[in-house]
C-alpha cells in the first residue's frame, strides 16, 4: 500500500512537504510514457524510503535565483 510507503519515508526524517517535493521531482524525472503515473510515484517512494541518504545532500546548496542547477533527487 501507498501509504506504508509514505510512512517509511516520514521514518527517514522527512518532512511531509519535502516528501511531496521530492516525490514530484523524482517522478518528472523517471516517468516513461504509457506507464502508469502511479507506478512511477511508488517507484519514487520506494527509493526515498530504502535509501538512507544525508539530510544535506537532499537539497541544492545554490541560494541564487538565477542558478537552475538542482542535484537530482533519484
Amino acid at each position: 500500500m501507498r501509504s506504508d510507503k509514505i510512512h517509511k519515508v516520514l521514518a527517514q526524517g522527512i518532512n511531509r512537504f519535502e516528501v511531496c517535493q521530492l516525490v514530484s521531482k523524482g517522478v518528472r524525472a523517471t516517468h516513461k510514457l504509457g506507464s502508469r503515473f502511479e507506478d512511477t510515484i511508488n517507484d519514487a517512494l520506494d527509493f526515498l524510503g530504502n535509501n538512507k541518504s544525508d539530510q544535506k545532500s537532499i537539497h541544492a546548496t545554490s541560494n541564487s535565483p538565477g542558478d537552475k542547477s538542482l542535484k537530482s533527487a533519484a
